[in-house]
């Protein structure tokens, strides 16, 4: 569900590398409140170089991100989960951060189940749903996931794009990458991997 009202983030003419190779040049799109953006493209295309550079992680070759990134919920390919913590455990690690789960999206997502399990023990797509729910975070406005879906089962994949869904038409701007799922009405970015001419 697309509002109405200023984005909350935009890229503009933006150009990114990792290394020595130019994976993305001149790039713009703006994302509103209540808008989902899915990156697409094949292996190498740049899809977690894009999401890494507007998050703030990386820096850009040209152009310029504008977002509020106190308002930004991030989530790449690491779980970021201490492996020697239980589950609790780093929950807690994080709520002293100031990151808190959404105790509806925990449960949607089986993540008190898992609580007394050490995060080692853990396999990656248990892991994925708590990493996702201190990602799907209601006070943050733009969620920004990279493959979320990666490793998740049928269920709880399906689970995933609900809370997405909602999450949008409570007027969160989404913004994921993924090869297995996308999101109704979701707009598409397509990268297309950059040949060595055009670095």
């Amino acid at each position: 569900m697309t509002q109405s009202t200023a984005p909350v983030l935009t890229a503009q003419n933006i150009s990114v590398a990792r290394g020595d190779a130019l994976l993305i040049k001149d790039l713009t799109f703006a994302v509103q409140p209540g808008e989902a953006l899915h990156v697409q493209g094949a292996n190498g295309a740049g899809k977690s170089t894009l999401m890494l550079a507007l998050a703030g992680l990386i820096p850009l070759v040209d152009g310029k991100v504008e977002l509020n990134r106190d308002a930004l919920a991030f989530l790449g390919h690491d779980n970021g989960l201490m492996p020697d913590l239980s589950v609790a455990e780093n929950l807690s690690l994080y709520a002293g951060c100031g990151i808190k789960p959404d105790s509806t999206i925990s449960d949607v997502l089986g993540v008190p189940q898992l609580r007394e399990k050490p995060a080692r023990t853990l396999s990656f797509g248990q892991a994925r749903r708590v990493a996702l729910a201190l990602t799907c975070l209601p006070d943050k406005s733009v969620w920004m996931l990279d493959e979320p879906f990666a490793g998740l089962d049928q269920q709880t994949a399906d689970s995933l794009e609900s809370i997405l869904q909602d999450g949008a038409n409570r007027g969160r701007a989404i913004l994921f990458s993924s090869h297995e799922r996308s999101l109704s009405g979701a707009q598409p970015i397509v990268l297309t991997k950059r040949g060595t001419d055009d670095v």
